[in-house]
């Protein structure tokens, strides 16, 4: 399992590390996406802006760097 930070709304698993990875990418989009279409106002997410905006400027092979260097 991939999660990046306890109560965080968002985590992965699959059947390797790997494959975990590839599934946090597609959450991690399809968070932001909810973020920008319903969650952006919301009090729990309203801080996640941040991530948001790494999320959106940042190619599937560079959230996987980063997820990879959060985890060590």
């Amino acid at each position: 399992m991939v999660r990046l930070r306890p109560g965080f709304p968002v985590a992965a698993d699959g059947a390797s590390f790997d494959g975990a990875l590839t599934e946090m990418v597609d959450a991690l989009r399809e968070y932001a996406e909810d973020w920008q279409d319903r969650l952006l106002d919301a009090p729990n997410h309203r801080e996640n802006w941040g991530l948001v905006q790494l999320i959106s400027l940042s190619s599937d092979e560079q959230l996987r760097d980063w997820l990879v260097r959060k985890a060590r």
